[in-house]
């Protein structure tokens, strides 16, 4: 099989942006064309590895402290919380695959995701005694039915 690469020049950089979108970091691409040094490449991944390293770009994790257990029934997810968090400023939004906790130290956010799909109004929070909060929801179960679809013409 032929690669895209071995039909000869690659089309032009602008061109492909108009194509594409915001889907390609713009400044690494047009920075393969202009250089001569054959390391840039080779720094722009040591960069932004040592970023994710680092924790720049992650959210506080120091704050919460997560863990979620699946069974027949039901998806539990234990949250236990820092001494920093205001519990009154705290808010727990639920979707069928994700719960997101609004309300941490610095306005931040974490998301956590379900392992498979749950019904988010049948979810109950309970704190108890030592800053943990206990959440349940019920599974709901996989979608094993099998729908036609008719092509319209």
């Amino acid at each position: 099989m032929k690669s895209f690469f071995d039909s000869g020049p690659l089309p032009d950089w602008q061109e492909l942006r108009k194509w594409l979108g915001k889907d390609i970091p713009w400044k690494l691409a047009e920075n393969w064309d202009r250089t001569g040094d054959d390391n840039w490449m080779n720094n722009y991944v040591k960069q932004i590895l040592q970023n994710a390293k680092s924790g720049a770009n992650a959210p506080d994790r120091s704050a919460v402290r997560t863990e979620i257990k699946q069974d027949g029934k039901y998806v539990r997810v234990a949250i236990r919380l820092a001494p920093e968090v205001d519990l009154r400023a705290l808010q727990l939004m639920a979707t069928s695959d994700r719960l997101k906790i609004n309300g941490l130290p610095g306005d931040k956010k974490r998301v956590i995701r379900f392992p498979g799909l749950v019904y988010p109004r049948t979810g109950k929070a309970v704190m108890k005694a030592d800053r943990q909060i206990l959440i349940r929801f019920k599974r709901r179960p996989p979608e094993k039915s099998e729908y036609e679809l008719f092509i319209q013409t």
